[in-house]
């Protein structure tokens, strides 16, 4: 079939995860990951948009700070282009790959690096989606070199919530209370052989005419067959 496909860096990311399922792919794919009940919590992305704006205002006033300086002396930052505009189109597999990512960091040597800023303590529920990160920042490797740009490094930092009891009384204000972040820098390897078997899985489970089997112990599979039965029988 090999018909024109797109997809997100993160969506893509998925066929890296130990507890990736064909079937469930399969039908993400058909429903363009447009799933129902699945939902996103706006505040996420208020604290998304603010890390950044925080970040921002950092490099912007030549402050320097440790965790920072672990991706070396950064004095700028690029323009991150929208989504639908920061795309590349692998030609073997037909497959259009887009996503923007969070921030591309332009150190005092001209040298880039392309961040994902995550709101999270790094911990082991976070390790168990590192080959999903993975690969979304190789992904963000590609389209930020597009038309020959100079290669990215590639971070994860995660903004880690600072919420031991004893922070609390520093940080009561009049309209009610602050919430401070801790920032723990993981450097993420570039490897783009990762990118390639996420578009080979990806290709040939789109052009499967049916679903394809499950993978054992598949909760959202079991999920399905619950509400299939339930409508069979309504």
């Amino acid at each position: 079939m090999n018909e024109p496909l797109k997809i997100s860096a993160k969506n893509l990311g998925q066929t890296a995860l130990d507890d990736f399922c064909p079937r469930c792919y399969w039908i993400k794919i058909r429903t363009n990951f447009k799933l129902p009940w699945a939902s996103f919590p706006g505040i996420f992305s208020s604290i998304d948009s603010y890390t950044k704006s925080c970040i921002h205002s950092i490099i912007d006033s030549k402050l320097s700070y440790d965790w920072m300086n672990q991706m070396g002396e950064i004095v700028g930052y690029e323009k991150i282009l929208h989504w639908s505009k920061n795309t590349y189109h692998d030609e073997k597999t037909n497959i259009t790959m887009h996503g923007a990512m969070d921030d591309i960091l332009v150190r005092s040597d001209g040298s880039r690096a392309t961040v994902d800023w995550k709101t999270a303590k790094f911990s082991e529920t976070q390790d168990k989606l590192r080959p999903l990160y993975d690969c979304q920042l190789n992904v963000y490797s590609i389209l930020s070199e597009v038309g020959g740009k100079p290669p990215v490094d590639l971070y994860l930092v995660y903004m880690e919530p600072c919420t031991e009891p004893s922070y609390a009384s520093d940080n009561i204000i009049d309209c009610g209370f602050r919430m401070c972040f801790s920032g723990v820098v993981v450097p993420v390897k570039r490897d783009r052989k990762i990118v390639r078997q996420a578009l080979t899985i990806t290709r040939e489970i789109a052009d499967m005419p049916v679903a394809p089997k499950g993978r054992d112990g598949c909760k959202d599979c079991s999920t399905l067959e619950t509400i299939i039965n339930l409508l069979n029988n309504a």
